[in-house]
């Protein structure tokens, strides 16, 4: 058994070099997430990542102590989403559970979406491919589709984890009080405060938190966001899924929508209605081609299939105003708006907060465009 230390560049690179072709020539850390320290190892003919699991929150400092189980769970997740959808994650080389560090496939062709969104980059197709990785993978592993056994199986290796209680915390609980995780700009401590104080708000919250908890419904990512989409000459790939578990079916649509919604809003609050209308066609596609595939895979056994649908979308559109609220007043915030300068970056901030408590304390949506039209009501979109 192998102690675990963590890894510099130098220890990555000697980690990674049985796996390269040819001699080591460079290793550098690349990663800026939140959880891991990531290394891009190069040898003459090749190159790869090498991913390591820290046992502490990252972007806490080093005050929040984790366990290292999340490099397995992302290692299993990274097999099962890469067997029900080909090509459309990182390729696992190789793994070190005392280590808790996986080899990966280099992406380094591609770009993360949220960096393309944030330059006004188009990326034509990406959005509709993500809505069918996600039909593939959630009603994939729903029980629409999976039968009991194998859904017995799998959900003894995805349990309710760790990092679950990190989301709780960050997504359902922190914003809502005065936490010491939460950070903002000063100019926002008004709706901050607003925040805490609302009891209708706060309420529909706990309720969306106890979903979290307790619907087991499909093998969600858990953390799926633009930040989390690599685009590049090939299909995308979707990576970070050591928040992998059993959970809602909405929750990763709601958090994908989300992130697009604060992207028309960050470019609406710069004045380019040109890139908002990219945006909101890019969320009609993705949420379009997750409807058009789950309807391919739906079984004429089941003869309900509008409203399952109606369910998840009143599901993502509330979980989709939780995120949209956290990445303004919460610990982790996104370029989108936190690139903007004032006074945009107000006006952004603002529109999030407006534009997510509508999602979660309104009356549930009926259709895609609605739930669009509500995520960026604070905002002046065309």
């Amino acid at each position: 058994m192998t102690s675990y230390f963590e890894f510099n560049t130098l220890t990555a690179a000697n980690f990674a070099a049985p796996y390269l072709p040819g001699r080591v020539i460079d290793s550098r850390e690349v990663g800026d997430g939140n959880l891991n320290r990531v290394f891009r190892v190069e040898a003459e003919h090749g190159s790869v990542v090498v991913k390591q699991a820290l046992p502490y929150l990252k972007v806490a400092g080093g005050d929040w102590p984790l366990t290292r189980d999340r490099a397995k769970i992302e290692r299993w997740a990274l097999n099962e989403h890469g067997r029900l959808v080909r090509g459309m994650v990182p390729e696992v080389v190789h793994f070190d559970e005392d280590l808790s560090a996986i080899v990966l496939e280099d992406l380094r062709e591609f770009r993360s979406w949220r960096d393309l969104l944030v330059s006004a980059t188009p990326t034509p197709g990406v959005a509709a491919q993500i809505g069918r990785y996600c039909a593939s993978v959630l009603l994939g592993t729903s029980h629409v589709v999976q039968s009991s056994a194998e859904r017995k199986a799998l959900r003894s290796r995805f349990g309710y984890s760790e990092l679950c209680l990190v989301t709780e915390e960050l997504v359902f609980t922190a914003p809502y009080t005065d936490a010491a995780s939460n950070r903002f700009d000063p100019e926002i401590e008004p709706e901050a405060v607003a925040l805490r104080e609302d009891g209708a708000l706060k309420a529909a919250v706990a309720e969306l938190r106890y979903a979290f908890r307790t619907r087991d419904e499909a093998l969600i990512h858990g953390d799926l966001h633009s930040g989390s989409v690599m685009v590049g000459p090939t299909v995308p790939r979707v990576i970070d899924l050591e928040f992998a578990f059993f959970g809602p079916i909405g929750f990763d649509l709601g958090l994908l929508t989300a992130n697009l919604a604060l992207s028309a809003i960050a470019h609406g609050a710069r004045g380019d209605r040109r890139f908002v209308h990219e945006v909101a066609g890019y969320a009609r596609e993705f949420w379009d081609a997750f409807v058009d595939e789950c309807r391919l895979m739906w079984q004429p056994t089941e003869p309900w299939f509008h409203r399952f649908m109606s369910g998840v979308l009143v599901d993502a559109a509330r979980f989709a105003g939780l995120e949209m609220i956290r990445r303004v007043v919460g610990l982790a915030h996104v370029a989108d708006i936190d690139s903007l300068e004032q006074p945009a970056r107000l006006i952004a901030q603002r529109a999030a907060i407006t534009g997510g408590r509508a999602l979660v304390v309104g009356h549930s949506v009926t259709d895609f465009e609605e739930l669009w039209l509500r995520a960026t009501l604070g905002a002046d979109l065309p």
